[in-house]
């Protein structure tokens, strides 16, 4: 971290009432007059290398700088203004700390004439960190270490690289101070972790611990010296951090830094604090250590940490996770900004680690002044600001307030703001002067970054701590328990209101506890706590219980318990549920723990009293006898238990069952009527408990097997089936097993009753049965069988065309000696085969017989059916139709040699048929070529197919797009064809006619058009015309037609009259030039401007038909612009010569007169174009003077005008 212009805090308490704050012996603070500090070791082989003191005061003072236990003077005396700094670089030789577990003499001693607050900077190119500097009366006896895990570059092999050690560092400030340490890790110079090392340390010595390293190392937290403990006689200034390493310690992380902190002693550790993101950061590592065993911390939103003495937990929250972190005991927590390469694209590339230690809420400040100096390494400034969310309004920032700028935090009283800054100098305070805040100031640039805290105390603190299941001060204490109360060994004296005077209060009964605490500098301090006593009950419902096996009851420790043990007479665990289920003898013993985890315990003893195992023994079925004989095992127990007289019993479910020779185990037993019976024996213990056991045993009689034939026996050619009949004594229940020799049951008719199939082959069949009911078995009883033939013809009535084989077959439901005798009724030798085929040659009709004989038996079945077998003749397909027609659309086709019997299947390519028929259709002719195929079906014989094509005219159609329109209609006329390869030609008045697809029709007349058209199919040869009568509908054209009175017209005069001469027209629209129009037929418009207009007349037919007519009207200016002087030689061509008319006068009745003075003519002109030039009659000029003109004409409009005047002719 590169800080060429380090960002140095600049702070100092603004207490109004200063003299109240240093007569306060407990508060301790950053700001002093005396400080012993030094530097721990960093990349001092880096050439720029350099070490820096910063020193701010409220108060222009002086201070005086020494080294080394013999306080060698540096540069003399410093003076330093009013809020102002002093930075003083001392050689890094003389006073960085270097190796390991060295006394070397390179503290040092700054003292001031009055109160100031120190930094120290040790600076190498991008890693270098700052710290507050404690003044020596805020030191202490007794610290913990917190640094950081060893991250050593994966490509360091032994060298000085960028990753080296973690370490701390102590120095003295009296002599014959001593140290005990116990590191948590290995050393560098080997000391083990957990053992402990002794030093003594003069006045102006140091010594540092470094860990010990291994390069190129996968271990995890190697070397990481965070949680050595250190304790002193005297105080001491106490420092760690590491040399360089990145957060975190993980491989591919860079970049590396420097850490650098002082940290606080144990007495100055505090219970609540809050963490505030670094702005611009997406997440921050944190660090938490605890002072003493089983301190349990709280963090917003995550489960509870219990943490022992010197150990840590590490944790990350985000940049959008403020959180609140507390405890039941002093903690101690580090902030840790990240490498930059961690979050590179969330910061833009801006961050670097540091390391924070924050500060309780209990430390708060209330008026801080610090100053940011500008540094090229720093891009980004920030500060974080705490305070009670009840004092947002009351905090301000160089004298303006911020409170829009807090933000509470998710639990709480606290509001925070994360507010950017410049360089410069920045003060804040609290208006509220009993009320405080924390803040701490960082900053970030590419692979630079530092932060430190610039709002807080180190005030002695008397804190008997709390419980984190109570709000406020609040210890919990289990009924039964003890707990020590501690109130710090930073005191030296303890008085209590009980009257104990010790450090340590032991208590065991709920109640408030207070203590008052003070110092030889006479720093005095109270704290109370409130002892709250949690008593759990644990109540079973009964303590004794007893019941004969087996026997169970359910124990249940009652809800609300947070746990549950159950455990037995030997504390082994039984269960961890709430209830459980006690069925053996025994204790149980039941522990319960509250919400607090205090437990209560209560205990329950059972008696299962035992019982003997009873099992009746003999036979359960018992054919054709009512009596039997019954055992009984009794086992499980002694014997002196159950023998004894009377403790046995013999019962029976049912009347009439006698017993006999009744013993302990044994019976004997007679019933009067058949059935099943349930035996009950019931043996009674000495202890009361009554067994019992159940027999079943079941006496029936012997069924017996009797059957009969239903039909007649003596039948043998009966059939192959016979009807047989269950007689015996069996019920419906009863399973009979029969023996069927070669036959088979065919159907069942009833339980007792069925059909078997008699086999064949089989000279002398039996059918056997024997019964089986309730489990009795009877004898066995047979008979002889008789057998039948059974032979079903398969083979139907057929049918054929012209000749026909015929496979004759039957199904022979039993193979027997059997001979078969066929008659093919056509004359030919009878067949002895059972499946045979015959060939019949001729059409006819045909009997079939058969006749079976079984040769064992003589037994006959005979077939005979008539015209079995019919042969019909093959029909002949003939379609009569004329296929050089041209047809129209449809045709007609006949078959010629219909039958009745005759179904004829017609099909189709490019036809199809219309309505019914059967030899006589008619069919649609669907394409230019239509084809009908015939097939003949008769008696079943089928003729071969036959076929005809025909070929119909073709079909097309013709259209346009206007079937109407207006003199001369012109239109162009489609053809819409239906067929392919047509050609078309159109029927007009001149020849050829025109061929094509269309044509263009010009009807010049109005009226109505006939159109026609040929059509000739260049794939069948056949035509077709078609004529549209009085199609086209051409309407009259109108003509347009119209005169003016006045065509040229004066302005004064301006009033047109228009007569419409139009023909055939019955609408007119007038346009008169002028944007004014008109519908009336003769209209008439007045113009009221000079111009020229083109009016129109566009003459309308009903139909729609028009036609336009236009015409020019002038509008021209009657004014008489009459000059009264010209001079015939003037340059101006206007002024040469005289006329007094303008526009507007008719040229053809003009008359103009000029007169001199003495009344003769000298001039006259019978047109305005004939001007007056000066001259006289006789074409001589005349002299110059005034002349009198006379002028009479018309205008062109027909109106008469008189005017005179005098002129003057200048030579």
């Amino acid at each position: 971290m590169a800080k060429k212009l380090i960002f140095i805090l600049l702070f100092q308490v603004t207490i109004l009432n200063l003299a109240a704050q240093y007569s306060n012996p407990c508060r301790k603070s950053t700001e002093g007059t005396d400080f012993w500090f030094g530097f721990m070791e960093s990349r001092n082989y880096h050439s720029g290398h350099y070490l820096e003191i910063t020193v701010t005061a409220r108060e222009a003072t002086t201070f005086n700088v020494t080294i080394g236990k013999d306080e060698i003077p540096f540069n003399g005396t410093y003076s330093i203004n009013s809020n102002s700094s002093v930075q003083v670089t001392i050689p890094w030789s003389m006073v960085e700390a270097t190796g390991s577990e060295q006394i070397q003499s390179k503290g040092i001693h700054l003292v001031s004439e009055k109160p100031v607050n120190v930094y120290a900077l040790n600076w190498d190119a991008n890693s270098a960190d700052v710290a507050v500097i404690f003044p020596t009366e805020s030191l202490g006896t007794e610290y913990f270490a917190m640094c950081y895990d060893v991250r050593i570059h994966e490509n360091n092999s032994g060298g000085y690289g960028n990753g080296r050690n973690s370490q701390f560092l102590m120095v003295a400030n009296e002599d014959s101070t001593h140290v005990l340490i116990i590191p948590s890790k290995e050393t560098d110079q080997k000391v083990a972790a957990g053992d402990t090392v002794n030093i003594t340390l003069n006045k102006g010595e140091v010594y540092q611990v470094q860990s010990k390293n291994v390069d190129n190392s996968s271990t995890v937290n190697q070397g990481d010296l965070t949680g050595s403990y250190i304790a002193s006689d005297k105080p001491i200034a106490f420092y760690s951090g590491s040399l360089g390493t990145t957060v975190p310690a993980t491989s591919g992380t860079s970049a590396w830094d420097h850490l650098y902190e002082q940290i606080p002693p144990i007495h100055a550790w505090g219970r609540e604090f809050l963490a505030v993101p670094l702005k611009s950061r997406e997440q921050d590592r944190y660090r938490i250590m605890a002072a003493y065993n089983n301190t349990v911390v709280n963090i917003t939103n995550r489960s509870p940490i219990t943490l022992n003495r010197g150990e840590y937990a590490e944790i990350v929250l985000y940049h959008n996770e403020p959180s609140r972190i507390y405890s039941d005991r002093p903690i101690l927590v580090a902030q840790y900004s990240q490498s930059q390469s961690v979050d590179r694209d969330f910061t833009g590339g801006n961050g670097d680690p540091f390391m924070i230690i924050l500060s309780s809420t209990t430390q708060s400040k209330n008026d801080v002044t610090f100053v940011a100096y500008d540094s090229d390494q720093i891009q980004k400034y920030y500060v974080n600001i705490v305070t009670l969310t009840s004092e947002i309004d009351n905090i301000r920032f160089n004298g303006a307030p911020i409170s829009g700028e807090f933000q509470p935090f998710p639990e709480g009283n606290y509001s925070y703001a994360q507010k950017e800054i410049s360089d410069g100098t920045y003060r804040i305070y609290n208006i509220n002067e009993d009320r405080g805040f924390l803040a701490y100031v960082y900053g970030f640039g590419g692979v630079e970054s530092y932060g430190y805290g610039v709002g807080f105390n180190l005030d002695l603190v008397l804190d008997l701590g709390e419980s984190i299941d109570f709000t406020g001060d609040t210890l919990l204490l289990c009924l039964g328990d003890e707990i020590m109360l501690d109130a710090g060994p930073y005191f030296d004296t303890y008085t209590w209101n009980t009257g104990d005077s010790a450090q340590t209060l032991i208590v065991n009964s709920a109640g408030k506890y207070k203590v008052k605490t003070t110092t030889i500098d006479d720093c005095q301090l109270e704290d109370s706590i409130y002892v709250y006593v949690s008593q759990p009950s644990a109540q079973l419902p009964i303590d004794y219980d007893e019941g004969c096996f087996p026997y169970s009851i359910q124990l249940d420790g009652n809800e609300g318990y947070q746990k549950y043990v159950w455990q037995d007479l030997n504390n082994d665990t039984i269960s961890t549920t709430q209830s459980i289920t006690a069925n053996q003898t025994g204790e149980y013993r039941l522990t319960v723990y509250d919400k607090y985890s205090c437990k209560a315990r209560d205990t329950m003893n059972l008696v299962v009293f035992p019982t003997p195992q009873l099992n009746i023994t003999g036979t359960e079925l018992i054919c054709g006898a009512k009596h039997t004989h019954l055992d009984v095992s009794i086992s499980g127990v002694a014997e002196d238990l159950w023998n004894y007289a009377g403790s046995f019993e013999w019962k029976s479910n049912k009347p009439g069952v006698s017993f006999t020779n009744r013993q302990h185990k044994s019976a004997d037993i007679e019933v009067q009527d058949w059935g099943v019976y349930s035996i009950f024996y019931e043996l009674t213990t000495s202890d009361g408990c009554l067994k019992s056991d159940t027999f079943e045993v079941a006496f029936h009689p012997v069924p017996t097997s009797e059957f009969k034939f239903v039909d007649n026996p003596e039948d043998k050619c009966k059939g192959y089936s016979r009807e047989v009949k269950y007689n015996g004594n069996a019920t419906q229940d009863a399973n009979l097993y029969w023996d069927y020799g070669g036959a088979k049951v065919i159907d069942s008719l009833d339980w007792d009753n069925f059909i078997v199939s008699i086999g064949a082959f089989n000279t002398n069949p039996y059918l056997s049965l024997h019964v089986e009911e309730n489990g009795c078995w009877s004898d066995t009883t047979s008979s002889l069988l008789g057998a039948n033939p059974d032979f079903t013809l398969k083979t139907e009535k057929a049918r054929g065309c012209d000749s026909l084989t015929v496979y004759f077959s039957g199904e022979l439901k039993v193979e027997d000696a059997l001979l078969f005798e066929w008659d093919f009724g056509d004359n030919s030798p009878l067949s002895n085969d059972k499946d045979v085929s015959h060939f019949y040659s001729e059409t006819g009709f045909y009997d079939v017989s058969l006749l079976i004989t079984n040769t064992l038996s003589g037994c006959q079945i005979g077939f005979e059916i008539d015209s079995m077998i019919k042969i019909f003749p093959t029909p002949e397909a003939t379609i009569e139709a004329d296929v050089s027609l041209c047809y129209e659309d449809s045709a007609k086709l006949i078959y010629a040699n219909n039958i009745d019997a005759s179904i004829c299947h017609w099909d189709f390519e490019g036809a199809h048929q219309s309505g019914s028929g059967n030899d006589s259709i008619t069919i649609i002719l669907d394409e230019p070529f239509g084809t009908a195929k015939l097939l003949v079906e008769e008696y079943g014989c089928f003729s071969q197919p036959s076929e005809v094509t025909l070929k119909r005219k073709p079909h097309f159609d013709f259209n346009t797009d206007e079937l109407e329109g207006c003199q001369p209609f012109h239109t162009e006329v489609f053809v819409e064809s239906q067929d392919d390869n047509l050609e078309f030609f159109w029927v007009t008045d001149s020849l050829p006619y025109p061929q094509g697809n269309s044509v263009y029709y010009l009807f010049p007349d109005s009226g109505r058009m006939d159109v026609s058209l040929i059509a000739n199919s260049l794939e069948t040869g056949c035509s077709d015309s078609l004529l549209k009568e009085n199609w086209i509908w051409v309407h009259p054209k109108p003509v347009a037609d119209f005169e003016v009175d006045y065509p040229v017209a004066l302005l004064e005069h301006a009033d047109i009259s228009f007569t419409n001469h139009s023909l055939s027209a019955d609408y007119s629209a007038w346009d008169f030039g002028d944007l004014v129009t008109s519908s009336e037929e003769n209209p008439t418009h007045r113009y009221t401007e000079l111009g020229e207009y083109l009016a129109q007349l566009i003459s309308e037919s009903d139909f729609g038909c028009k036609d336009t007519s236009e015409f020019l009207i002038t509008i021209l200016p009657f004014s008489v612009h009459t000059p009264n002087a010209f001079r015939p030689d003037s340059e101006i061509p206007e002024n040469r010569t005289f006329m007094p008319v303008g526009l507007g006068a008719d040229v053809d009745r003009f008359n103009l007169q000029v007169f001199d003075r003495w009344g003769q003519l000298i001039f006259e002109s019978d047109t305005p174009d004939n001007t007056w030039d000066g001259t006289t009659k006789k074409g001589e000029p005349a002299p110059m003077g005034n002349y009198v003109w006379i002028s009479h004409y018309f205008d062109i409009q027909g109106y008469e005008h008189d005017q005179k005047g005098q002129v003057l002719l200048i030579r």
